[in-house]
């Protein structure tokens, strides 16, 4: 939860929450609303709501039905923008997949792709079961929650490299870099980016020379984040923090203009 006392109200999640009108009593499922419990909030104490889609409204909290809290819709509230970037990224070790959709999840990447690659198909459950896709979307969940956004990323199941680029290449929109030691700077490549975003991450290991080659034939261009080796959930997420302050720059820009 986004827990600032204050000033600041905690966040809850309702998947529907188009077309709801000011003054409109709404239900919090079980798990929300166990949360609530836990929180200790009391009637007419502000909440946010967002769909994990990019709405969010201001709301209040109200009584009880059952199990199940009540919300009442106040007004609609601005939400964060959207990081427009897609971070493809080979299937590896499960802990740190989900910490990984976890972290960026918080800097609002809109979809997460799923990798299969040479050396990642000897990596046991990392991406590829129901019930990982299940547990990785709770905790994007938790993770829009408490940073205070109002998108869930789109968590796409695992697809071969060559099948995924010849789908990119379908596209022909925005830019694809790839991650590589000795790379061109990642903020040199961005600087005269189109969006979206898209970052490529290969496995632990590396992607093979044939599969780098691929990559290049597909448009992605190589990218480096200095020196040294970093594990892939490292270059991924530090990959993603420059894509956000590139946003971040553009937008102040805008409003200088």
């Amino acid at each position: 939860m986004v827990e600032e006392q204050e000033g600041r109200s905690f966040s809850f999640y309702h998947a529907e929450l188009v077309d709801r009108d000011p003054g409109e009593i709404i239900l919090l499922d079980e798990e929300e609303s166990r949360h609530l419990r836990s929180l200790r909030l009391e009637a007419g104490e502000a909440v946010i709501l967002t769909d994990g889609r990019g709405r969010m409204v201001n709301a209040s909290l109200e009584g009880s039905r059952g199990r199940r809290r009540e919300v009442r819709i106040r007004e609609s509230r601005r939400a964060p923008d959207a990081l427009d970037m897609e971070l493809a990224v080979a299937v590896g070790n499960r802990t740190r997949m989900l910490w990984l959709i976890e972290k960026a999840t918080e800097f609002g990447v809109t979809v997460v792709s799923l990798l299969e690659t040479e050396r990642s198909r000897s990596v046991s459950d990392a991406g590829r079961s129901d019930g990982f896709r299940a547990k990785a979307e709770r905790r994007a969940l938790a993770a829009m929650k408490q940073s205070g956004g109002a998108r869930v990323p789109e968590i796409r199941a695992p697809v071969d490299l060559s099948r995924y680029l010849a789908g990119v290449a379908a596209r022909e929109i925005g830019t694809g870099v790839l991650l590589v030691p000795g790379g061109a700077p990642l903020a040199e490549r961005l600087a005269t980016a189109r969006d979206p975003i898209i970052v490529l991450v290969g496995p632990e290991g590396g992607l093979t020379g044939s599969e780098i080659r691929g990559c290049d034939e597909a448009g992605f261009l190589a990218s480096g984040l200095g020196p040294t080796v970093l594990r892939f959930e490292t270059a991924a997420l530090a990959a993603v923090a420059v894509v956000a302050q590139r946003a971040a720059s553009r937008n102040e820009e805008g409003k200088d203009r």
